[in-house]
């Protein structure tokens, strides 16, 4: 048997991504999770130190709290909204602009409210609470809490994750004020998008008369870019802020191809999401891309992280060597 375990040893300790049907890229996605990983176990295990080159523990969550607070935006006026759309805010479009000003107003108070009574506790005015302790070390690792992750999952950095707040807020703020929606849509910046993508369906379904169960999606990525849009389109909507995972996309071709080297992650042209009736099975060629909320594709028990099916052109490969690939969409990513 020796000459068995002599080809062994000639075997390669860590295996190739190309064994198991994945691009290069997979190996420095996985190292990448590995490094955070490690870190975040080491972190965990630093000891609490009251002081660092003079500045206490204290005075930099404060310092942080009050970064993020300043960044804050403010509060979309719910009742000023209402009268802007007046009948309209009984279709299914307002009501989704409505319930997403809720959420992100409810989670606006949150914050501002859990950072003054930290602030309160740190200066000894207030009792630290459980909640208020699990905020004061999440803000001081750059860790967003989990109580203010309950409106929407992200993995964004506390810093990355502020900005994009901000982002997803003044979307619906410009939606309310003039009551007009917008011409293309970030999808990530809906709580909850699968809501969101229903009330388009309903939409099309009552302006045409027909059953909204009979409608399904046809999907049409733009050659062209963002500034020659000028108007909606006559049904359905256009929908940017993915990012595609696992491949790369040809915009002349308008089909998925293999992503470049250190390419994670491609930035997806705008996509025209047009309800339609009674669509046919996608035929050969096309590749049914999951789309997901987050990195975490799994979900949790409280949240699936599953949106939509995108129908791609699968390009020069077939449709199973892209599912051998992972290849998805994400809405949001992890920095």
């Amino acid at each position: 048997y020796q000459h068995y375990k002599d080809y062994i040893s000639l075997l390669p300790n860590v295996d190739h991504p190309a064994a198991f049907g994945q691009h290069p890229n997979a190996d420095i996605t996985s190292q990448i999770r590995e490094t955070h990983m490690l870190f975040e176990t080491l972190l965990s295990l630093q000891p609490q130190v009251s002081s660092v080159k003079g500045e206490s523990t204290e005075d930099k969550v404060l310092g942080l709290a009050q970064d993020v607070r300043e960044h804050l935006p403010d509060l979309i006026d719910y009742h000023n909204t209402v009268s802007v759309l007046a009948e309209d805010r009984h279709t299914p479009m307002g009501v989704v602009l409505l319930q997403e000003i809720l959420r992100y107003n409810h989670l606006i108070n949150l914050i501002a409210n859990s950072l003054s009574d930290l602030e309160k506790g740190i200066k000894g005015l207030v009792v630290m609470s459980e909640d208020l302790e699990e905020i004061f070390r999440c803000i001081n690792e750059a860790k967003v809490p989990a109580m203010w992750s309950k409106t929407y999952p992200s993995h964004k950095p506390l810093g990355s994750w502020t900005r994009d707040l901000v982002q997803r807020v003044d979307q619906f703020f410009k939606w309310a004020h003039t009551g007009t929606m917008p011409l293309i849509f970030y999808l990530s910046y809906f709580t909850f998008p699968t809501g969101f993508l229903t009330a388009v369906l309903q939409t099309s379904a009552r302006a045409n008369s027909i059953s909204v169960d009979t409608l399904s999606w046809e999907y049409t990525v733009q050659i062209l870019d963002d500034v020659n849009i000028t108007g909606q389109p006559k049904d359905g909507v256009y929908i940017k802020g993915m990012y595609l995972e696992g491949a790369g996309w040809d915009r002349k071709n308008c089909c998925l191809i293999e992503a470049n080297a250190m390419q994670l992650v491609c930035e997806m042209p705008t996509i025209h999401f047009k309800p339609a009736e009674l669509k046919k099975k996608a035929g050969r060629g096309i590749y049914a891309c999951p789309c997901y909320y987050y990195p975490d594709r799994a979900g949790t028990a409280e949240r699936a992280s599953f949106v939509v099916s995108v129908d791609l052109k699968s390009g020069a490969s077939t449709p199973d060597h892209w599912i051998k690939r992972g290849t998805a969409l994400l809405l949001s990513l992890d920095a």
